[in-house]
């Protein structure tokens, strides 16, 4: 199983998902479209999903022309659906973990997409946490 996956991430044929597309997560899906894979973005927020579809970005240094192209060239769809998640071959946690008043993390969001995803895992898809 592992050598497959190596296999689709050398001909590019791995499908990668982002959970997450703030600041972290979406920058993160641009540069895995840049290198030529097709990446499913999740993200809980419907009005991001929407901005996104439409091609437009919400964050100031992202241009909409990366988002336009990412998705006229199909490499990106952006949802709120996990289902999707299913698809994936990777599956990127790239969700908010602000301190709280002792410091301590707030684990609230990534239990919160844990939940959404563990219907749709998969044996053999990679899952990484990448902490904001």
């Amino acid at each position: 199983m592992l050598k497959t996956f190596l296999q689709k991430l050398d001909t590019k044929d791995a499908v990668i998902g982002i959970i997450g597309l703030g600041y972290v997560g979406l920058p993160l899906m641009l540069r895995y479209v840049e290198v030529g894979f097709r990446v499913i973005g999740f993200d809980i927020d419907q009005e991001k999903v929407d901005l996104l579809n439409q091609g437009q970005s919400y964050i100031k240094h992202i241009p909409k022309a990366s988002i336009r192209a990412s998705l006229e060239e199909n490499l990106f769809q952006p949802t709120t659906n996990f289902s999707f998640a299913s698809q994936a071959d990777a599956l990127l946690i790239c969700v908010p973990t602000p301190l709280g008043r002792h410091r301590d993390p707030d684990l609230s969001y990534i239990k919160g997409t844990m939940v959404s995803l563990l219907p749709y895992l998969r044996e053999g898809q990679l899952l990484s946490l990448e902490s904001e």
